[in-house]
């Protein structure tokens, strides 16, 4: 069985490239998985690639296919390119399918519908599956939900917008990014989703097409390390995890931080956030519009970080929170379930299918920062409350997330397309 994947990692290949990228792992440990389950399977990966040009390479049994991708090169250039808003630098269709020609695979599995990927689908007769990630229609459309274009505009750097940075120009980058993820449902017959919520956006975007249930898997560390409650006398933490977009929370952060601190006398509460800096211009415009100084606030952006650092950071945290406006399934919640820290996050997306309210954790109205505020009120007064939130919150992750029940699933969809698409053709 030869199945090529369109994904943005090298995935283990990152290995073999001294890569230690932030994001996007567990395509590395679903690889692993399958890899170690299914001696039969021939994996090609084609990924997108912005460092020094390389040539295609084979590790193990999986061949790995960088694509590189060329912006302008002179800065007055690079400007008329960002003001263009074009959804991609360059056209990489007809790699794509000189790919896909020299591998010959008997399957297409393509990560996610913000790249170009999906435009090989109508033009190759090989059978594709797209492994849902989020939405980029729904993103656009929420996307002034909580800062608007008035405080984009005000609170940006200048300079950057004259040169066509920043999320003020990725807006209408996103716009035209969700017409072509429309066309790309549209022409997908396949579709692999893990939540109520992308199942229902398959239902209108692609409504003849046929929808598989697959869960992922998560990096290994999470599986081994089990957070307890640490006793601080004077110190409460409040961890969350998310990438500097427009649609994250951060202003709802800020505001529920100012609540609890009203609340909170005898303690000081500091809320940390991994994979955001201050240097992010969404901390930038935040930073400006609300005249605060995140560190006097207690509030500390701490950057991306590597899996031991994150996990150190969870295990000592007293509560998770995931405050994000619209997301799918996102892995940031799912480790910190793993590790069974106690977790607060929002009715948002697919997010209330992975939690169960007052069962693993608490959900909250997006963008409410009382109610958010209260809830982690119940989970810092209630510490016995909040070890079983953890505890149940791990054992629904274990189920979710267990590796050899992942790739025994993912292999059976895999045989049942290309079993369907062969008995189409015979």
């Amino acid at each position: 069985m030869r199945i090529l994947w369109f994904t943005t990692t090298p995935a283990l290949g990152s290995n073999e490239l001294n890569y230690n990228g932030i994001g996007c792992s567990w395509v590395g440990t679903l690889e692993e998985a399958l890899s170690t389950s299914d001696s039969s399977l021939e994996l090609g990966i084609v990924f997108l690639w912005d460092k020094e040009k390389i040539d295609s390479f084979i590790s193990g049994n999986t061949s790995y296919f960088p694509v590189h991708r060329v912006y302008p090169k002179s800065s007055v250039r690079r400007i008329f390119y960002n003001w263009a808003h074009k959804a991609e630098p360059h056209d990489n269709l007809a790699t794509y399918l000189s790919i896909i020609e020299k591998f010959k695979p008997d399957l297409i599995h393509i990560f996610g519908t913000e790249n170009d990927y999906g435009l090989v689908i109508n033009k190759t007769k090989i059978p594709a599956i797209i492994h849902i990630q989020g939405n980029l229609s729904t993103l656009f459309n929420n996307w002034f939900s909580y800062l608007s274009f008035a405080d984009l505009f005000r609170y940006s750097n200048f300079i950057s917008l004259l040169k066509g940075y920043g999320l003020l120009h990725d807006n209408y980058r996103f716009k035209r990014l969700a017409e072509r993820e429309k066309e790309i449902y549209k022409n997908c017959r396949y579709f692999m989703g893990r939540t109520e919520w992308d199942r229902r956006l398959v239902k209108i975007y692609s409504p003849e097409s046929t929808y598989f249930h697959c869960d992922e898997i998560l990096r290994n560390s999470f599986y081994t390390t089990t957070w307890k409650p640490i006793h601080k006398e004077d110190l409460i933490i409040i961890v969350s995890t998310f990438r500097p977009g427009i649609y994250k929370g951060l202003e709802t952060i800020c505001e529920s931080k100012r609540i609890l601190d009203h609340l909170i006398r005898n303690k000081k509460l500091v809320w940390q956030i991994v994979g955001t800096s201050e240097d992010d211009e969404i901390a930038t415009i935040i930073r400006r519009k609300y005249s605060i100084d995140f560190s006097a606030i207690g509030i500390q952006l701490l950057g991306a970080m590597q899996e031991p650092e994150l996990i150190t950071i969870l295990l000592k945290a007293d509560a998770y929170v995931h405050p994000s406006h619209i997301d799918n399934s996102p892995n940031s919640l799912c480790e910190a379930m793993m590790l069974g820290v106690p977790v607060i996050a929002t009715y948002a997306g697919g997010i209330p299918s992975l939690l169960q309210n007052n069962l693993e954790g608490i959900l909250v109205q997006d963008g409410d920062s009382t109610a958010l505020s209260a809830a982690i009120m119940e989970v810092l007064e209630n510490p016995e409350k909040a070890l079983e939130f953890g505890i149940e919150s791990r054992k629904k992750a274990l189920n979710r997330h267990d590796p050899k029940r992942i790739a025994s699933e993912t292999s059976r969809i895999y045989n049942a397309l290309i079993n369907e698409t062969q008995n189409q053709n015979s």
